[in-house]
């Protein structure tokens, strides 16, 4: 059986610019294990959910996680970056999340 892998769930907070201003900021959330997958088993879109359209990937997180939102995103081990489009609790029994991700690239770009 695979193991499930590291991601880390960030949201955006605003800090002082040090002049009187926000800026905003993505600090880590909290760390969740899960299974990465592409949606359709290709990397090219088709049609799916309004909701999830934009979607290029699924991660299924088996330990349910709740208050994950499409405000957010997840960094991979790699340091890739996937932006929440819709997370998921199927038929609301809090076993198990599918959160919809879409690629952004590396964090280090």
């Amino acid at each position: 059986m695979f193991k499930p892998q590291p991601f880390e769930l960030q949201e955006v907070t605003q800090e002082s610019d040090g002049m009187g201003g926000l800026i905003d900021t993505w600090k880590p959330v909290k760390k969740i294990n899960g299974y990465l997958d592409l949606l359709t088993g290709t990397n090219e879109n088709t049609l799916q959910n309004a909701r999830v359209e934009d979607s290029t990937h699924i991660l299924i997180v088996p330990e349910y996680t709740p208050g994950i939102t499409d405000k957010m995103r997840i960094i991979d081990s790699e340091n890739r970056v996937y932006e929440v489009t819709y997370s998921d609790d199927p038929v609301g029994v809090h076993h198990h999340n599918e959160i919809y991700l879409k690629f952004g690239g590396d964090l280090d770009e």
